[in-house]
């Protein structure tokens, strides 16, 4: 096989939405590498075979998935950008409320659900495996970032928290990548935005996201993947 004449950027991502979305004005930003996404159709941070022992295991078998898919080798890949929901996940278990709801509900200060001892659950499950890959620098031997979407995407994006239909969210995808593909620069300042970029360092939005009911509320730290100096990551 010849040399690759571009080195990997990996993106693990939830649903396809999320490429359709990000996937055009992200292949512009990095030009220079060759950009991959892996597709994991579900929320690996809340699947119940996930907890915080193997959490870094499990990424890096999507990570063999990818890399065997394509043929790369892992030399080749100079980076894995892992992009998440908090889907409320850091909530005190008090604010986790029964109600007579056919499916779950976000709101900004409280979930409500039918069986919310299954959401406390899924929460404790959930916020033990994210604390243990943002803690996470390299998987093997290749650097690792993991980014929030807060409560999800859509809301971050389109600032939009209601529970969407797949149709919905394949449009929204669709008007946010004709938005930006050709307006890189426009996307970057978008991402940084003031209304939901949470500032400090990687550390410093991570303790932010984990206090009080934030992971209900419109926040992201994506922004700090375009920073030169975020931890040597770039």
């Amino acid at each position: 096989m010849a040399a690759r004449t571009k080195k990997v950027i990996l993106f693990i991502i939830e649903g396809p939405t999320d490429e359709v979305a990000l996937s055009p004005v992200l292949k512009k930003i990095f030009q220079s590498e060759d950009v991959h996404f892996h597709v994991v159709h579900g929320d690996m941070t809340s699947d119940q075979s996930v907890s915080g022992t193997n959490a870094v295991k499990t990424v890096h078998e999507h990570i063999e998935m990818e890399r065997k898919r394509y043929g790369f080798e892992k030399k080749d890949i100079i980076k894995v950008i892992h992009l998440v929901d908090t889907d409320g996940a850091f909530i005190p278990a008090n604010k986790v409320i029964r109600s007579a709801v056919e499916s779950i509900q976000y709101f900004d200060d409280r979930i409500e659900s039918a069986v919310p001892y299954a959401i406390v659950n899924r929460n404790t499950r959930k916020s033990q495996v994210l604390y243990r890959l943002y803690s996470t620098s390299t998987i093997g031997t290749i650097p690792y970032r993991v980014y929030y979407f807060s409560r999800n995407l859509e809301h971050v994006l389109h600032n939009n928290s209601a529970n969407l239909t797949d149709n919905e969210k394949f449009d929204y995808a669709d008007a946010f990548a004709d938005k930006y593909n050709s307006n890189p620069e426009e996307f970057k300042t978008f991402i940084s935005s003031c209304d939901f970029a949470v500032p400090g360092e990687f550390k410093d939005t991570w303790n932010f996201i984990m206090q009080g009911a934030n992971s209900l509320h419109r926040y992201s730290n994506f922004h700090l993947l375009f920073h030169k100096d975020e931890q040597g990551i770039n």
